[in-house]
């Protein structure tokens, strides 16, 4: 994106500098007690924002932000380990959710924390968050039969001679002829009138980004488990879906527009991530033991 940023610097308090040096990581602005700042390499600044949050005397105006608009943080202290200990523990993912729609003011709620999950917006990309979000049963529908015409292409495509050829030499090809089995026994119930590609969610939401911008499925996958956490804390229930993520980006099958279309994802654009939302229909009284395996790198003589 070229942008020419403007910037009003004033004299930075001496026990500001330090602050304000070590939030500005690229070097575009050079700070010295008792100077005022100088800007370099103005095109390198990423419209992070930082140097704006670390300076508490509004020494500097920047051309891409209102400060009117940036939020407070009146108490640094963090949320009690405890609580967000349950909450990170209790996200379950949900298949089974209730008729009630959500309204649209408590979705909106709920993505609006995308904007603020971490992301890599090199060259000023990025940091807008985009969701398409498919609301009712009558459009979810839509969205489950062009997802099973995807799914039987994919059939097609892993079962042809060359995937089964290329699994020889090929992990991935391997991985994805792994996946026909479960393609077909969620087709065969969906015929049978068990949902189990959508499991009849009253909503979806589907995460783009830009196709040049730097990580677009690291920032929509980010972006997307943000939004889960906080839909938890909303009385919501998720579930990441694969199946409707690739039939909305068409992966592995070049000219499958059909479900990009009626997202009216733009050009440029590819969904990265999705998810059924909606009310819990079930309640669940346990959590299933989890485990991390580390290895630790401690002492480079070992």
């Amino acid at each position: 994106m070229n942008i020419r940023l403007q910037f009003q610097l004033m004299q930075i308090p001496a026990q500001n500098v330090d602050f304000v040096q070590k939030s500005v990581q690229l070097g575009y602005l050079i700070i010295e007690k008792g100077e005022v700042p100088q800007i370099e390499n103005n095109d390198e600044c990423v419209l992070c924002g930082q140097c704006l949050c670390a300076c508490t005397t509004n020494s500097i105006t920047h051309s891409g932000f209102d400060k009117n608009n940036f939020i407070p943080i009146n108490d640094h202290q963090s949320i009690d380990t405890d609580m967000a200990f349950r909450l990170l523990t209790q996200r379950r993912s949900l298949r089974n959710y209730k008729k009630e729609i959500p309204s649209k003011e408590l979705l909106a709620k709920v993505l609006d924390i995308a904007a603020y999950a971490p992301s890599s917006p090199h060259h000023r990309v990025g940091w807008v968050r985009n969701a398409a979000v498919v609301v009712g049963h009558e459009n979810m529908e839509i969205v489950t039969v062009m997802t099973t015409e995807y799914m039987e292409k994919m059939i097609k495509l892993l079962g042809s001679w060359f995937m089964k050829w290329a699994a020889k030499f090929d992990d991935r090809a391997k991985a994805g002829i792994g996946v026909v089995p479960s393609f077909r026994e969620a087709l065969n119930e969906y015929r049978t009138g068990n949902n189990l590609i959508t499991y009849n969610a009253p909503v979806a939401i589907f995460l783009h980004a830009p196709i040049k911008s730097s990580t677009p499925q690291i920032d929509c996958d980010a972006a997307c488990l943000q939004i889960q956490l906080f839909a938890e804390a909303n009385g919501l229930g998720t579930c990441w879906n694969g199946l409707i993520q690739g039939a909305a980006a068409g992966d592995h099958l070049k000219g499958f527009k059909k479900l990009e279309r009626f997202l009216k994802i733009p050009k440029g654009h590819k969904c990265y991530a999705a998810m059924t939302i909606g009310f819990p229909a079930v309640i669940l009284h346990s959590i299933p033991e989890r485990k991390t395996e580390i290895t630790w790198i401690s002492n480079v003589n070992n």
